[in-house]
């Protein structure tokens, strides 16, 4: 999701002493559908940094489907990078590594060297965004290799394909990487009643994740030139990344283009954000209506006025709590049909191999961003007293309410912040992977959980294996000050070659791996990327997740049938 960010620390240090390796070579020249592109060289792989893959979503393109690019003659030049999508960069991603450097473990050096110079504030943004890089190996043979396609974390707000993310250390096991930029929060989950009517699908708010099909789409017509197999994409993402790998799955719009699919903390389950009904939170369209009388405008061509504002202009309604509450992939009958967690029930997604899995402290930080411990409420509850962690269990679990209780250690009023940390990282994100995984498995569609625990190798740590900590033994980052051992070069080794044969045969299993029995509701098994070591065991926390099942179910059967207008 954030942590890699740190890397531009290490970057800088190299740059700043001149040492080998800082310099890179120019990449082969590669004709796409759109123009040639010439990247860089780095540790036996070439990079292709930022080649656009849509227009500029900008003036009259601004909260509409994406249009191809432009084409071009010359060679472009994609070797650094170009601005983020738009967000805030003061909060958000900054936030969460300031929580995670603090409680790693790591020297008060370390925290001051990662905050003073692996921030995000000082990150260009820009609406002109919609582009994507691509990892590749060099020295392979003439086969076509296995794409890993990589959807970023934050929320769907915050982010970057770029950066964070260019794993020459995974390249290298055998596949191409390509991560993407996708439009957020007001520019990619915005939806209003006269953006639906000029639609000619009547669709509006899905502006994000129609950019990513559009990605997908590149991918089909342009990875075999760079050595990728077309015919084998494997889509992956964690946290709001995780969440559109389930909702790509769901998405009749987006079949075909992927064939395998790996959901690290989200899976889009409980989202149930809607164009036309306020299930949980406002309308989508209610949000669109609110932002207009926000900003001042008139009872009719809100959009037309709305596309004249500058990003500036439009920050009020892009940061407002209620509005921006919205920002999520919005039910709306085209681009998502359904709820996504329905349509996994009703065996409507992609039957294809799924990896989905979670984290064992998911919330030691973010709950601390003033998040309910159960996902679901629809008002803030941060209980710290017995009474109001009753109240909490009452209201969401009902008659469930005691047989969740008996899994959290709650006797006095000092233990429940520490109680809640816990449930919110297994109600949002434990519990869903886990529901995936059985309702995927029930198809008959090969199924792989696991459960990541690994944590800083500190004795002052006091995050555990928090939500992003599986992002850097994944990626091969290296994050300076970070307290590792010898487990963490073991783990990342094991994770790497977990999901390359995953991507390249829809089995994680290899040669010297530990095994990873598939999971089956009738046995349910996970890998547990433990501590210490990786093996396979009966999935450790299933009684709480049963014991959640009817909140879930209770919050479904509220969703009201689509309109096919």
């Amino acid at each position: 999701m954030f942590i890699k960010q740190v890397l531009r620390l290490s970057v800088l240090v190299c740059t700043a002493l001149g040492l080998a390796g800082c310099g890179d070579s120019r990449s082969s020249i590669v004709a796409t559908t759109y123009g040639p592109v010439q990247g860089v060289e780095i540790d036996n792989t070439e990079i292709f940094r930022d080649i656009p893959y849509a227009a500029p979503p900008t003036a009259d393109l601004r909260w509409r489907a994406p249009e191809p690019p432009q084409p071009w003659t010359e060679v472009l030049d994609v070797s650094a990078y170009r601005p983020m999508c738009w967000q805030v960069t003061e909060s958000g991603n900054s936030e969460f590594l300031t929580l995670l450097t603090e409680g790693s473990g790591m020297s008060g050096f370390g925290q001051w060297a990662v905050k003073t110079f692996a921030g995000f504030a000082d990150m260009p943004v820009d609406e002109d965004c919609l582009t994507l890089n691509v990892v590749s190996p060099k020295q392979f043979s003439a086969e076509k290799l296995p794409v890993m396609f990589w959807i970023h974390g934050g929320g769907h707000q915050y982010g970057s394909g770029g950066r964070n993310y260019d794993s020459t250390t995974l390249a290298n096991r055998g596949v191409v990487i390509v991560t993407i930029n996708y439009r957020l929060g007001l520019y990619g989950f915005f939806a209003h009643p006269e953006l639906a009517a000029e639609d000619p699908n009547g669709s509006t708010g899905n502006y994000g994740m129609l950019d990513q099909i559009a990605a997908l789409q590149w991918v089909q017509d342009n990875i075999s030139a760079f050595g990728g197999d077309p015919d084998n994409v494997t889509i992956f993402g964690e946290s709001a990344g995780g969440h559109s790998v389930g909702q790509l799955m769901a998405s009749p719009l987006a079949r075909g283009l992927f064939h395998k699919a790996i959901a690290q903390s989200g899976s889009g389950f409980y989202q149930f954000q809607s164009n036309d009904h306020a299930y949980e939170r406002l309308s989508g369209k209610a949000a669109g209506l609110k932002a207009a009388e926000r900003l001042g405008l008139g009872p009719t061509n809100q959009l037309a006025a709305m596309r004249q504002l500058t990003t500036e202009q439009l920050a009020e309604v892009a940061t407002d709590p209620l509005i921006s509450s919205t920002f999520h992939p919005q039910i709306d009958g085209y681009v998502l049909p359904d709820a996504t967690s329905r349509l996994f029930a009703a065996n409507a997604q992609a039957p294809i191999p799924l990896m989905v899995g979670s984290n064992a402290d998911e919330g030691s930080v973010l709950y601390y961003f003033g998040l309910s411990p159960v996902d679901g409420s629809t008002e803030m509850q941060q209980p710290k007293t017995l009474e109001e962690w009753q109240q909490l269990l009452d209201a969401q679990f009902v008659e469930a309410a005691d047989d969740v209780a008996m899994h959290y250690a709650v006797d006095q009023d000092q233990d429940v912040v520490a109680a809640a940390e816990q449930l919110m990282g297994d109600s949002w994100f434990g519990r869903h992977a886990y529901y995936m995984a059985q309702r995927h498995s029930a198809a008959n569609n090969p199924t792989y959980l696991y459960f990541y625990e690994r944590r800083p190798a500190s004795n002052d740590e006091t995050i555990g294996a928090s939500h992003a900590l599986e992002l850097n033994p994944l990626f091969g980052g290296f994050i300076p000050f970070w307290p590792t051992d010898a487990r963490d070069d073991e783990l990342s080794e094991q994770m790497q070659l977990y999901w390359r044969n995953f991507a390249a045969t829809g089995d994680p299993n290899g040669a010297g791996l530990p095994t990873w029995t598939a999971f089956d509701e009738l046995n349910a098994q996970e890998l547990a990327l433990g501590h210490e070591r990786s093996y396979s065991r009966p999935v450790v926390r299933a009684d709480r997740y049963e014991a959640m099942t009817n909140q879930l179910l209770r919050r479904e059967q509220a969703l009201q049938p689509v309109s096919s207008d």
